[in-house]
């Protein structure tokens, strides 16, 4: 039963040109803000231009602002926030598409309060949500289990959107295939040999990391360059993701341009965030038609990308990235290769 002061503190506000098509889409928004997920504010966007918005940023559940901005002036803030997130996700589309993995269907920023998430529901269309965290422990190393409700809610949502279009699940991070018996992997001899450059200490244990049921590329960067890479793109397992016009070279070559940009985008999405929540950009995933991109902040100057190429592992190898990041930032990496 929804809590009658969730319902006392919503606010719906659409755009200038409603139209009845909304409706049944405002309502499935209605729906999870009024869930008790943690989510607090929902958007959503045709083109990058607002059609409606609803949140529940009056109730005692959403953290205060930052600035100390009325709720009023909030509202707006979170939607210049969200078409500026639309505008990131459509360009990082079309930026990922050379991976020939497909387009991105979700995007998530952890800060270390916060979890923003921007899905793609058609080419044109995005839902963008605001979700307060649980507590932080001590880790120092984002941990995307405390995301993992809100991360959850936000795909089953967008599903719920395409279906009124009559189109299938995009199986956001492969929740739909994967079930939950994920767990983060340990640390084991590999019963293939992967491909390793860099750095032997944190070369070595990136390569322990990778699985086919799992993460495939790993790379570990400080101050601007890459310390060590490790892939098991030649597994048997993964034959499947390449071919003629797609070769293991190829797509070494486009992860480490890609993992070069993330920490520039990483600080660019911040910055875009920085009057909604507290906090930089901890952990971002870019969640592709065909598998995902992660980034995992581990210290200033210093963070850590992983691919997964299996859409029904995308949790699992999200859940690993954070594994190896702690192990990686109790370590003394040594910089040099």
């Amino acid at each position: 039963m929804t809590d009658p002061q969730l319902i006392d503190a919503l606010v719906e506000e659409s755009a200038e040109q409603d139209v009845p098509g909304f409706r049944k889409k405002r309502n499935l928004c209605r729906e999870l803000l009024l869930g008790d997920t943690g989510i607090y504010h929902i958007a959503h966007y045709t083109g990058g231009v607002l059609d409606f918005a609803l949140d529940i940023l009056d109730h005692a559940s959403t953290p205060p602002a930052l600035d100390g901005a009325e709720p009023a002036q909030r509202r707006e803030v979170h939607r210049r926030a969200g078409a500026q997130l639309v505008y990131r996700a459509a360009d990082l589309s079309r930026r990922v598409w050379e991976l020939q993995c497909g387009g991105l269907v979700r995007l998530a920023v952890q800060t270390r309060t916060d979890l923003v998430f921007c899905n793609t529901v058609t080419g044109g269309e995005h839902v963008v949500g605001f979700g307060s965290l649980p507590p932080a422990g001590t880790e120092a190393v984002a941990d995307p289990s405390r995301a993992s409700g809100i991360d959850r809610a936000a795909a089953q949502l967008a599903t719920a959107l395409r279906q009124l279009v009559r189109l299938p699940s995009q199986n956001p991070g492969g929740w739909l295939t994967a079930g939950d018996a994920q767990v983060p992997v340990a640390a084991s001899a590999a019963d293939f040999m992967a491909y390793v450059v860099g750095s032997a200490e944190s070369g070595g244990l990136l390569s322990t990391t990778l699985r086919p049921a799992g993460l495939h590329y790993l790379s570990h960067h400080r101050a601007g360059e890459q310390t060590a890479a490790a892939d098991i793109l030649r597994h048997p397992e993964l034959e499947s993701f390449f071919s003629r016009g797609v070769t293991v070279a190829g797509r070494r070559a486009r992860y480490e341009r890609l993992a070069g940009d993330l920490s520039l985008l990483a600080l660019q999405v911040s910055r875009d965030l920085r009057r909604t929540v507290a906090g930089e950009a901890e952990r971002l995933v870019l969640d592709l038609e065909i598998g995902a991109v992660f980034y995992y902040l581990l210290a200033p100057e210093e963070y850590l990308f992983g691919v997964a190429l299996d859409q029904d592992w995308v949790t699992q190898a999200d859940l690993d990235m954070s594994a190896v990041g702690r192990q990686l930032a109790r370590l003394d990496v040594p910089t040099g290769t």
